[in-house]
């Protein structure tokens, strides 16, 4: 186990394109740090600077205090699970997890028991023996964790490790990974595109926007107090709803003076906390079509034109049978569970 520091972390292709312009970042030892952001935002590439797999333009990656800028892959004591799962498809499950080992001349009984530990916490005994395309992709993917395991690594690090895998066996494996990391309490960077993922799974969550960091914290805070419309857009599903003021003002059919910061021009609104029920005495009233009813599981999911707002607004409520699609509908909002920004720089107003 150890910390993890980035300072000023830069990264500059040729031909003049920044892909990471300065980064800094700290992770505690033990802890499970989720990057998450769109295609493109960086995320994968801070990663693989991590692990010596792409070099550094500028400043300095610390590996339990000690600069690792110019050490090799190998050398920096870091075990990756890549999302192909990267296993050897000749050589069966044991060989493949012993490896690693026998390359670093571990002594074979040692390299014996870290496999049999290894596949005794994955549970992965039974197919210790059989090669990579006679296995599932969960099997798969437990093999290329225990490959990882098996090092007993100071950091672990996971690039879109689900991405390959169907919805159902992805939340599996959300679990098992999440349980894994606790048991054995390995500092852990973990890639996704999946704010779900992001979401369930990390102590702290990192929102990369075109190679900068937007806001990082736990979970439930970027999503109660996201710092900018970015985050607020990407954390939560369904996103929260983005409104202009102006727009907000004119479908009330009143000024929001007195009642939001004057500074405010964006006004943020979580599908959940759109009611159709009145919130309070003070509550906005909003009046709308529902153009579509999504029944998801115990809840469902309407979205709703109102005159005077350009897009439509997404709310969430328990399951109801008695609204469907082209119903009008009224919706309640309590002005203390609005989010404001402002509308030059997207940033949060408090």
């Amino acid at each position: 186990m150890a910390d993890l520091e980035l300072r000023g972390v830069n990264k500059q292709y040729s031909g003049g394109f920044v892909a990471i312009p300065s980064l800094d970042l700290t992770i505690d030892n033990g802890e499970l740090v989720v990057l998450v952001g769109p295609s493109g935002c960086g995320k994968s590439t801070l990663l693989r600077m991590i692990a010596g797999l792409e070099s550094i333009t500028d400043g300095e990656i610390f590996i339990d205090g000690n600069v690792v800028n110019t050490v090799e892959p190998a050398e920096r004591d870091i075990a990756m699970v890549f999302q192909n799962y990267a296993l050897y498809p000749h050589m069966s499950v044991r060989k493949n997890l012993e490896y690693g080992l026998k390359n670093r001349k571990t002594d074979k009984d040692e390299i014996a028991r870290r496999v049999a530990e290894a596949a005794r916490i994955l549970e992965i005994e039974p197919l210790l023996e059989r090669k990579p395309r006679q296995l599932s992709g969960g099997q798969r993917q437990r093999v290329a964790m225990g490959r990882a395991i098996v090092r007993h690594p100071k950091v672990f690090l996971f690039d879109e490790p689900l991405s390959n895998l169907d919805a159902k066996l992805r939340g599996q494996m959300r679990v098992e990974i999440r349980r894994l990391q606790r048991r054995l309490g390995t500092t852990s960077v973990y890639v996704t595109h999946d704010q779900l993922e992001a979401m369930t799974m990390a102590d702290k969550l990192v929102v990369m926007n075109k190679g900068h960091i937007e806001q990082v914290g736990k979970p439930m805070e970027l999503y109660s107090r996201p710092a900018s419309t970015f985050v607020a857009n990407f954390i939560g599903s369904p996103p929260m709803n983005l409104v202009l003021r102006a727009e907000l003002e004119r479908a009330l059919g009143r000024s929001l003076d007195g009642i939001v910061d004057a500074r405010a021009g964006i006004i943020g609104i979580r599908p959940d906390v759109l009611s159709l029920n009145r919130v309070g005495d003070n509550d906005l009233a909003l009046k709308g079509m529902a153009e579509l009813v999504e029944p998801v599981g115990g809840e469902v999911h309407f979205y709703v034109s109102v005159e005077g707002i350009e897009q439509t607004l997404t709310a969430v409520s328990p399951m109801r049978t008695d609204l469907q699609d082209g119903l009008a509908v009224r919706l309640h909002i309590a002005p203390a569970q609005m989010h404001l920004f402002d509308a030059q720089t997207g940033t949060r107003i408090d």
